[in-house]
This record gives structure tokens, sequence and C-alpha cells, in this order.
């Protein structure tokens, strides 16, 4: 497996011997900054999930929807991170195909978030 692996990598090497002239330094800090924040919204939408199951059953107050709630935002801010880190911040016309999927669970997402708030 590590063999294989050292082979992808030299031929990537092969094929982008400079790597760093295809992205502009601005652009990759750009996205290592959207990259990091996409990243942070995912991990806290799992963690509030988490901690509102925790609630759910160990509460008597009824708390879980809104930590709900808020975990599916976190999950829809994490669908438009992707989205504009795909798109290159709507620079570059992707494919429907490509994008389906952050298109549909972004607003589904919001609603969800909304319905759990409503409870």
């Amino acid at each position: 497996m590590s063999d294989l692996l050292e082979q992808l990598a030299n031929s990537v090497d092969d094929v982008f011997p400079d790597k760093d002239e295809l992205v502009h330094k601005e652009h990759y800090k750009r996205d290592h900054i959207m990259l990091a924040i996409r990243n942070l919204l995912v991990g806290a939408a799992a963690l509030l999930f988490v901690v509102s199951f925790i609630f759910d059953e160990l509460s008597h107050i009824d708390i879980h929807h809104i930590i709900k709630g808020i975990a599916y935002f976190c999950g829809a801010g994490a669908y438009v991170f992707e989205c504009l880190l795909l798109t290159d911040c709507f620079k570059t016309k992707v494919p429907h195909k490509e994008m389906f999927m952050v298109y549909c669970l972004g607003p589904l997402y919001l609603l969800m978030g909304f319905s759990y708030m409503m409870k």
C-alpha cells in the first residue's frame, strides 16, 4: 500500500513539477482560510449534534431542538463555504452534476434548522 502511495506521489510530482506556480499565493491563502472555516463549521455541527443527543437523554429541559437547529445552520454554512471553494468564489462555472449535493443539501439544512428552531 505504501509503495502505491509513493508511486502516486511521484507521478503527481512528475505531472506538476512546480505546483506552487499553479496557484497564486493570494488564492492559496484565501482558499486555506475558507477551508479552515468550512472544517470548523463541520466540526461544530458534529459536536452540537452529539451535545443535543446528550441533552435529549439526560436533561428535562427541552433545549435539544435549539441545539440541533444551530447545528443545521453550521452545516448549511459549511455547504456555503464548500460551494465557494468549488466555484472559486463563483468565478468558475462547475457543472450542476458535480454541485448537486451542495445546491440541494445547503438549503435543506437551512430549512431543517428553521424547523428545529420552531419546535
